[in-house]
């Protein structure tokens, strides 16, 4: 038999570089966790990793990652590290909210040591608080502007003509315009033909761009647009332009009011709805509504926001039946962190709390934070808790 030579091994990947310690995965870790653990271990293995933090000086500096089954155990005994633990006096491993025995030392989120997951809990409910807290002013934008007589509400839909042989964009073809007023009745509603004559492939009933500009003015002309974009129409202002269409709308008489959110409509809808990705926790952007009255209902929506429930419990519909005495409820305790221990303790002793893993962490407020936990309903004696303030 012909001797055969040995495969080579793949050569091995180079080390992989993280912007953040969120990025990095859980077999990794560097020299100062490894040194850090409860169970300590020596640096071992090749570098298979670097993440960008800061030296001991705080100056930019890419730290070097271990993967932890390459590292070996040091060699201090369980008794060691048994005495180790207590002498640490000021090494906090338990997480205050869930208890979880950490393995590292947790550092102090907010006014409580916290692990990664619960920091993240809270910095998530933090969002949604201010987010909640921020629909009465968006519900008192799109009150006024739904009832301010020179609103129209737009959208356009375009037909995009097929892309060059080498893959550039072609002006549209034409464009559907919808426009309501803000009670919803319909303004406008034309398919405007954006491509010159010798162009092919456009709607066949779509109204030459002369007849579409005239349209336009007479429909928009003194009025305040109102779109998904800050501005809605200029795609089809610049192709009707570009033919030799210029359309110019003139202001209407109340001047815009000025205010804080964010300009464009698609951004503040986004915030009314307040939806974040519960890995990120960015706020996510709402789909488009499609036409001009789905557009409007939205913003209808928004101004009829009036209850937008209290922080861990939403505003109940009218429909619903309130709890009865024992049924359970949740409870908002506000305070400072010794406030609501006593808060917890009194429930406690009383038999009142259902699970303690119940509590859910929020936003701190200097030294006041709140807390959300489950309990069984009934009359409770504020006198034993008098340095909470509690809500039912």
């Amino acid at each position: 038999m012909a001797e055969h030579e040995p495969e080579e091994a793949p050569p091995s990947p180079g080390p992989v570089y993280y912007r953040w310690w969120s990025e990095v995965p859980w077999g990794l870790a560097s020299r100062s966790q490894l040194a850090g653990a409860d169970l300590p271990r020596e640096p071992g293995g090749p570098v298979v990793g670097y993440v960008a933090g800061e030296d001991w000086r705080g100056k930019d500096a890419d730290i070097p990652l271990y993967r932890v089954t390459d590292c070996p155990p040091t060699r201090a005994t369980a008794g060691q590290l048994a005495a180790a633990g207590r002498r640490a006096t000021t090494t906090v491993r338990v997480c205050a909210d869930c208890g979880a025995q950490c393995q590292q030392g947790l550092a102090e989120r907010g006014l409580r040591p916290r692990c990664v997951a619960c920091n993240h809990i809270a910095r998530l409910i933090a969002k949604q608080i201010g987010l909640r807290e921020g629909r009465t002013a968006l519900a008192d934008w799109a009150r006024d502007l739904l009832d301010d007589d020179a609103t129209a509400v737009v959208w356009v839909n375009l037909h995009e003509a097929p892309r060059t042989a080498a893959g550039r964009a072609r002006p549209p073809l034409a464009a559907q315009v919808q426009a309501v007023d803000g009670t919803g009745g319909r303004l406008l509603d034309i398919l405007v033909r954006l491509a010159g004559p010798r162009t092919s492939g456009a709607p066949a009933d779509a109204v030459p761009a002369a007849e579409g500009a005239g349209a336009l003015r007479a429909a928009l002309d003194g009025r305040r647009l109102v779109g998904w974009d800050v501005r809605p129409l200029a795609p089809v202002t610049d192709r009707l332009a570009a033919l030799g269409q210029p359309v110019q709308f003139t202001a209407p008489d109340r001047p815009r009011q000025f205010d804080r959110l964010p300009s464009p409509v698609r951004d503040r809808v986004a915030l009314w709805r307040g939806e974040l990705d519960p890995v990120t926790g960015w706020l996510r952007q709402p789909w488009p509504p499609g036409t001009a009255d789905r557009l409007w209902l939205t913003l209808r929506r928004i101004a009829d926001t009036s209850a937008t429930g209290r922080p861990g419990l939403s505003a109940p519909p009218d429909h619903q039946v309130q709890p009865g005495l024992r049924d359970a409820v949740r409870l908002t305790i506000t305070g400072s962190a010794a406030g609501t221990t006593g808060v917890l303790e009194t429930l406690t002793r009383a038999g009142r709390l259902q699970r303690a893993a119940a509590t859910v962490p929020a936003r701190e407020e200097g030294d006041r934070h709140v807390t959300y936990v489950i309990v069984e309903g009934g009359a409770l004696d504020h006198s034993q808790a008098s340095a909470g303030e509690v809500h039912v």
